[in-house]
């Protein structure tokens, strides 16, 4: 019954925005929707999501796609409405929120946000985005080259694993997950242990061959055999599945740190309402399914059941009352501390 009502509803939406391309005043007709988003997957993006709102809607996507930082920066500096929707990963959302470059919107014209988590909603508070997927930090190593077998982040520090392993850097949107999975595996608690989480940290440096900004580069490390161990979020053991299907991922056993990638409006726009429409559209079923099918994104909608296959490699279902989410307002207050200390132990990246 559940899935027939997220038929219905997502059919009246399609219904509903395909009479609005087809009238002959179309109210997004000639409008643009410039996107910040990531660069990967783009061709998916394009097929399940960007094609088929223009179409329905008579408006055009362009979509600029780079690293979570670097758009950042580029939204800070930018002039007002040059952006209209930022799809980001939450630490940078509270970034960007800091920067004054975060809008509201109305809720009540995003009609299917009740068909999604409840703690996708409003990760961010009242007033602002949903979280259109969520991700878990864990372990992916090749038991073919790995001297040992890993089931936490405790065994990262294993002397067998020197300069064969790869972590995220403090300021990835991994990175501070990864710092409270440190703290969790030698009972320290970040904010007040920061000293005593650091000495762990620098004795861990000795089996670190890289931290990294960019996964696909550590992907590319453990294909070639120059890591045999990488602490990745979920949606990257995709990636890295597809090149090696031997390759183990590790739910830690210290817990599941986890976050959220999150639609919301940059301060500005001057379309705000089919920024709305395309935030919607973004959670729609059909929307959410195909991501998920393509193995782009976990869905955030309760009423998608996938099978075996294609839910292995998601934070779905159950996992999500399971995730440790960070605290984003403490994260950014000690962020630049961390930063610095961290780039002491291990280097500017």
């Amino acid at each position: 019954m559940k899935k027939l009502t997220a038929l219905f509803l997502s059919l009246v939406m399609v219904l509903s925005l395909c009479s609005l391309a087809s009238a002959e005043d179309k109210p997004y007709a000639g409008q643009t929707l410039t996107i910040s988003t990531f660069a990967f997957n783009a061709e998916l993006l394009q097929k399940n999501i960007y094609d088929p709102f223009m179409e329905l809607t008579g408006c055009t996507i362009v979509a600029d796609g780079a690293a979570n930082a670097v758009r950042v920066s580029k939204i800070a500096e930018a002039a007002e409405g040059e952006y209209d929707v930022v799809i980001i990963g939450d630490m940078f959302v509270k970034q960007l929120m800091a920067e004054g470059k975060i809008d509201t919107l109305d809720a009540d014209k995003l009609t299917n946000l009740s068909a999604i988590y409840e703690n996708a909603r409003t990760p961010m508070g009242e007033g602002y985005g949903p979280a259109y997927t969520f991700n878990r930090l864990g372990i992916v190593y090749d038991p073919a080259t790995c001297p040992v077998e890993i089931k936490s982040f405790a065994d990262l520090w294993n002397p067998e694993l020197a300069d064969y392993i790869s972590i995220p850097a403090i300021t990835n949107t991994s990175g501070p997950l990864f710092y409270a999975g440190v703290a969790a595996a030698f009972g320290l608690e970040p904010g007040k242990d920061d000293d005593a989480i650091f000495e762990k940290l620098l004795e861990l440096k000795a089996n670190v061959k890289s931290t990294y900004t960019s996964a696909n580069n550590t992907i590319t490390m453990l294909n070639q055999g120059e890591v045999c161990a990488a602490v990745l979020l979920d949606y990257s053991y995709t990636t890295a599945k597809s090149a090696n299907p031997d390759y183990v991922w590790v739910n830690p056993a210290e817990g599941m740190w986890g976050g959220y990638n999150m639609l919301n409006i940059v301060t500005g726009s001057k379309n705000k309402e089919l920024a709305e429409a395309f935030i919607d559209y973004y959670l729609s079923y059909d929307v959410q399914y195909a991501e998920a099918i393509d193995g782009v994104d976990s869905p955030v909608r309760t009423d998608i059941t996938l099978d075996e296959e294609h839910a292995q490699n998601f934070t779905y279902g159950e996992m999500v009352s399971q995730l440790i989410l960070p605290d984003w307002d403490f994260v950014t207050e000690k962020l630049p501390e961390w930063t610095a200390r961290w780039n002491e132990t291990f280097g500017v990246q």
